[in-house]
């Protein structure tokens, strides 16, 4: 204290602690007096310019003035708007985005843009209670008395010059530009008169690119790509390719790309579509040509200085690309999850969940993007990855102009549509099924020796079926297994290895003599193309040259290795083989030896390559020859037979364009021949219709709840999965206004009518229930044994009401309702009765119900009719039995159905029936007591307590319903309750109509909002759905949202090591099946316990709401001691002894695993754990080496 400075100081602080009667919170005796500064008020804090200034050209493109226009959004960036208009982001964020932006707008929302505008405050109605004076001011104003102020009149502003009408009109260039200067620079038109003119119509004459790229109110930025929207119903146009375009130079007299050939016809067509900027979707075969679309494409941004994204289905393919753009356009990049190469390229290549990440990031690139390009848009098919083709197409903005790339589908007009309705873009289909080289197609049923030269021609080059060749194939391989086996015997389906060697020997040795090298043989096992390499070891297809060129290749390539990785087993099998002309390509070969074997496959020194199905979906790598080793694959669940698109996918790639006349597909028949019954669809089926895969995943919905203007429900409504639903829904809509219309004109129901509302609304529920119970009540084993012919049943159908009925058959169909045809009483003489034809059977269900109606006393003698029922006809199964021939009595009815017998007498056995029945009918109406009935309730087995308490309650029901009866008892009552009926079905059809017109009628809302209680249980969601920071945190996955984000918040990785938390992580990206049981280190296993049970703890979240589980939520820790000694820096040749695992597979899981870091990373700066962050980092970096990551050769060489 005695250090304060000053006495007075140190008095007052005394004073403060000494003293507690002085008021610590008392600040007066020490405020200061403030000085008033007048110019202080001139001093405005600073905020986002509201207005912008746009250069007015002419056609010379001189500055004939600016002009100020109001901007459409103030203060937007990438973090609260979705707008184009809005701050560019972060630059290191410009290629990828980041997760906390806001996508931009997609294209084709315009009606919930419309919705937003709407919410706007000055379309909002107070009402007429609005205060007049503030709350704690002693005065204020009426609005409500002030005069309205007289508006000036506002001059029309002058409509835009129409540049075809005038040169249609002849109007010299000079005066129009005289025009134009004068219209521009009018001496009468004052700056503010110009300036409201200008925000009146913003789109003014005369206008170039840069004044609409300043325009505030533009959409989209690039004026480049925009077309004329056309809102027919139907999106999707086939363009016609069968006539030559003669005149295709004078159509495009400048084009943006020359090509060194005559272009075929669908490529002339889809070209120029591409320069009227439309959406173009091409289907043809492999090898046809599609990639000339994509070439054009490109060059047509690079010409208007705007960008291009190429996707491809699979990051090799993405890899293939880059090389062979580079070489035409230069200008390329590539980006994949862990490389970027050139991103400010003009043209980005992808794989389409990388660009599925940069449209939900907001990336910048958007803003100059121009066209998209999905290649193999087939894909959508698959139902792993087909959902995000989907996502994609529906987050593009508009000015994004779409191509598609797709082998022949049946249904591309279909998928056309889908895109153009989505977008509110016209899409152009070129569909071709010319193949540039035609196909044949054999049968092989050679096993070397004497029979290696067994082929038969089955499919020829027109597509002409030869069953007789077909015959010919079945009975020389039954005269081979025939002497084979001395004789005996059936066909043998199976080899072994040495016949499997020597029918491969024959086979190559015919196809060198033939002269049909090189050769893809598919073997849709990854095993048995290990094997069949194997045994062809002594096979030898190259010259001297072509070994050296190989061996040269191949240690070039190599060169960059680690030499321990040079060593490799699989290395060393591989580069013997290659020197001989064989290859291998599968999904388990090291990344970099499958480019290696397709770069020597394109230059000819492979002849014979054994690959799976993953071959056939890349760029341009024909072969002279296909041959397939089996028709039969394993898909994950099941052998079964190739399907046509699988088979002509890879039979596509027999016929070099330019090479060979014909390309040759064959079908080795190892065993039997395959039956024609399955060999004709294989070959000349039609492919798979293209169907939607979507699926809601959990970032989808928790992105949809964070930025808020899209809604979840207007991506499912978007989806093609919902696109028949959508198709509907404008008739849906028109039922619904007409309904309204209707339901506003009928009068309104008077107080007195409220007791049989009530009474409507009691029954409507019984008989639902009723009818729900007695369909239950009919499939139990005793009920069905009482339910024969003679029974006798209480039935109400139409107008026959409670009526007791003789059963006489009963007819069942599986899938379809149960038929029984019954013996009714009925009047002598039908009345007609037009006015029953309006009403509908629930309608005379309830009339059944009154007093009235509970008995049928027939007038006359002897009428009856026969009824064919269902179960829910059937009031109540009564105890008494008739003898009757129910097969007589039907005939009967039958015949007299005809008119030449309609007045014949009934027979004897029907009249003893009705005789019978009407007696007991007459008991019936005396004594209701007379008739026992069959107590449901307790004479029927019943396996569960729910049907007894449903049946209680159906009679609970009918007693309520009895308390509205003495209601009914009333005159006219029929007319009254006509009136309660009609209203209130009509009710209930608008109730359904409002249903089907709105989200919950979407396929996918159920499990939406299934999802969406998961999620609040996990609290990734609070219950106003809005994001936490579980949830932001989620957003930022790839995938495995949910239980990432719940291992990071938990605390998991805190006091593990970088290379621990690596190899219980790709627990969650490796995929593949193991027979034995995986090996866990014992310092892991406590970790691996704790993954599990928070796993089974989303899992029961799931299964307790119903929602859909994802395959993606299986841990799999088959590679988990791999990676672990991978990520303590041991050597890949070392690792590979712990496993049974093939090298590409795991290569292939690493790769995935450093993804799934990078997000951890990423949410770790989210939360603010700097150690989690650097340990991430460091996993990253202990991983991320040698052969495991080694540069693609394309992107090097």
């Amino acid at each position: 204290m005695s250090e304060i400075r000053g006495e007075d100081n140190l008095e007052r602080l005394r004073n403060y602690i000494l003293r507690p009667e002085l008021s610590l919170h008392n600040p007066l005796p020490d405020v200061l007096p403030r000085k008033f500064d007048p110019m202080r008020l001139l001093h405005a804090p600073r905020c986002p310019g509201s207005t912008t200034l746009a250069p007015r050209r002419d056609q010379s493109g001189q500055i004939l003035e600016f002009v100020e226009l109001d901007m459409e959004v103030v203060g937007a960036n990438a973090n609260n708007s979705m707008s184009m208009q809005r701050e560019p982001g972060l630059l290191e964020d410009a290629t990828r985005g980041s997760h906390s932006n806001f996508p931009f707008w997609p294209g084709g929302f315009d009606e919930q843009r419309q919705q937003i505008a709407a919410l706007d405050v000055s379309n909002i109605q107070f009402g007429d209670k609005l205060l007049t004076v503030p709350p704690g001011f002693s005065s204020g104003y009426d609005f409500s008395q002030s005069q309205s102020v007289t508006q000036p009149p506002v001059v029309a502003v002058p409509s835009n010059v129409d540049l075809l009408e005038n040169l249609e009109q002849d109007l010299d260039v000079q005066e129009w530009m005289k025009l134009t200067r004068s219209e521009g620079t009018s001496s009468t038109e004052t700056p503010q008169s110009r300036k409201q003119s200008s925000v009146q119509s913003p789109s003014e004459e005369f206008k170039d690119v840069d004044d609409h790229i300043m325009k505030a109110d533009l959409k989209p930025v690039l004026n480049i790509s925009t077309t004329t929207k056309n809102f027919k119903s139907d999106w999707a146009e086939m363009v016609d390719i069968s006539h030559p375009i003669n005149n295709f130079k004078e159509q495009i007299p400048c084009p943006a790309m020359d090509f060194p050939f005559e272009l075929d016809v669908f490529q002339k067509q889809a070209i120029l579509k591409l320069e009227q900027r439309q959406y173009v979707f091409v289907a043809a075969h492999t090898s046809a040509g599609k990639t000339v679309v994509a070439e054009y494409a490109i060059a047509l941004s690079k010409r208007d200085l705007t960008r291009t994204i190429y996707t491809s289905p699979i990051k090799a393919l993405s890899n293939q690309k880059y090389r062979d753009f580079r070489k035409t356009f230069k200008d390329v990049g590539l980006i994949t999850g862990d490389l970027q190469i050139e991103p400010t390229a003009s043209c980005l290549i992808m794989t389409t969940e990388i660009l599925r990440s940069m449209l939900y990031c907001g990336s910048d690139v958007t803003r100059d993007l121009e066209w998209v390009i999905f290649d193999e848009v087939h894909y959508i098919n698959n139902p792993e990855r087909g959902h995000v083709w989907e996502e994609v197409i529906i987050l593009l903005p508009e000015h994004v102009n779409i191509i598609m790339l797709s082998a022949t589908v049946p249904n591309t007009l279909e998928l056309a549509d889908w895109v153009g309705s989505t977008k509110k873009r016209k899409v152009y289909v070129i569909s071709t099924l010319k193949r540039p080289v035609p196909l044949t197609h054999f049968l092989y049923t050679g096993a070397g020796g004497k029979s290696r030269d067994d082929i038969f021609l089955l499919v020829d080059a027109q597509g002409k079926y030869l069953q007789s060749n077909y015959e010919k194939a079945v009975e020389r391989k039954k005269e081979m297994q025939g002497k084979a086996k001395g004789g005996a015997g059936g066909p043998r389906n199976h080899l072994n290895a040495k016949q499997e060697q020597n029918t491969w020997i024959g086979l190559i040795d015919f196809l060198r003599r033939g002269n049909m090298m090189p050769v893809v043989a598919f073997t849709l096992s990854r095993n048995r193309c290990d094997s069949n390499l194997a045994a062809l070891q002594s096979v030898d297809l190259n010259t001297e040259k072509e070994k050296g060129a190989v061996q040269k290749f191949f240690l070039q390539c190599l060169a960059k290795l680690k030499p321990p990785d040079r060593t490799i087993p699989q290395v060393l099998i591989l580069k013997d083989a290659l020197e001989r002309g064989i290859g291998v390509h599968h999904s388990g070969i090291l990344p970099i030896l499958k480019e290696i074997v397709e770069m020597l496959f394109q230059n000819g020194l492979v002849k014979l390559l054994f690959a799976t199905e993953t071959f056939a979906m890349g760029v341009n790598m024909p072969a002279r020859t296909v041959v397939f080793d089996s028709c039969k694959k394993y898909d994950g669940l099941e052998m079964r037979n190739l399907k046509p698109g699988e088979y002509i996918q890879m039979a596509g790639r027999a016929g070099r364009r330019g090479h060979d006349e014909t390309g040759t597909a064959i079908i080795m028949c190892k065993g039997s021949v395959p039956p024609s019954m399955e060999l004709r669809p294989m070959i000349l089926g039609l492919p798979e219709k293209l169907q939607s895969q979507f699926i809601l995943r959990y970032a989808v919905i928790l992105t949809c709840l964070r930025i808020e203007s899209i809604k979840v429900e207007d991506i499912m409504k978007f989806s093609f999965k919902e696109f028949n639903l959508k198709l509907q829904l404008p008739t849906q809509q028109k039922q619904l206004r007409l309904a309204e219309d209707k339901f506003a004109m009928l009068p309104t129901l008077g107080e007195h009518l409220q007791p049989l509302i009530n009474f409507y609304d009691k029954a409507v529920e019984y008989w639902k229930e009723k009818h729900r119970i007695m369909k239950f009540v009919v499939t139990q084993p005793k009920i069905q044994k009482e339910l024969k012919a003679g029974r006798v049943i209480v039935i109400t159908h139409g107008k026959h009401y409670n009526k007791l009925a003789i059963l006489l058959n009963t007819k069942s169909v599986p899938g379809k309702d149960t038929i029984y045809k019954v013996l009714v009483l009925d009047h002598q003489l039908k009345a007609k009765d037009s006015n029953s034809l309006q009403q509908g059977e629930l309608y005379h269900k309830i009339l059944s119900l009154t007093p009235r109606n509970m008995t049928f006393q027939p007038e006359g003698i002897g009428g009856h009719t026969v009824l064919d029922i269902k179960a829910i006809d059937i009031i109540s199964i009564t105890k008494s039995t008739m003898k009757v021939d129910a097969d007589a009595i039907i005939r009967n009815w039958e015949q007299r159905q005809l008119d030449r017998f309609k007045d014949s007498p009934p027979s004897g056995s029907v009249v003893k029936a009705v005789t019978e029945l009407n007696q007991l009918n007459e008991s019936y109406i005396d004594n209701p007591d007379n008739i026992k009935y069959v107590n449901l309730s307790k004479e029927i087995i019943v396996n569960a307590d729910s049907e007894v308490a449903m049946l209680n309650y159906v009679d609970h029901l009918l007693r309520q319903v009895g308390a509205f009866l003495p209601h009914t008892n009333i005159a006219g009552f029929e007319q009254e309750f006509e009136k309660v009926y009609e209203r209130r079905m009509l009710e209930i059809h608008i109730e359904e109509l409002r249903f089907i017109n709105s989200a919950r009628n979407l396929t996918l809302y159920p499990d939406y909002c299934n999802k969406l209680k998961v999620l609040r249980a996990l609290k990734y969601i609070d219950d106003l759905d809005e994001v936490t920071l579980k949830g932001k945190v989620a957003c930022e996955m790839g995938q495995n949202e949910l239980l990432i984000t719940e291992l990071i918040l938990c605390n998991m990785f805190n006091d593990l090591e970088p290379a621990e938390i690596a190899a219980l992580l790709s627990g969650l990206v490796f995929q593949a099946k193991l027979h034995d049981k995986p090996v866990i280190p014992e310092a892991l296993k406590e970790c691996v316990a704790a993954f599990e049970q928070i796993n089974d703890t989303i899992l029961a979240e799931e299964q307790r709401f119903q929602a859909t589980i994802s395959t993606d939520n299986r841990l799999n820790f088959g590679l988990l001691e791999v990676v672990y000694e991978w990520a303590r820096n041991k050597p890949f040749a070392e690792i590979m002894k712990l496993t049974t695992v093939q090298e590409g597979i795991i290569v292939r899981c690493i790769q995935q695993l450093n993804e799934t870091l990078r997000d951890v990373k990423t949410a770790a700066i989210r939360i603010g754990n700097p150690g989690l962050q650097s340990k991430m980092e460091e996993a990253s970096a202990a991983i991320k080496r040698d052969i495991v990551f080694t540069a693609s050769l394309y992107t090097e060489l």
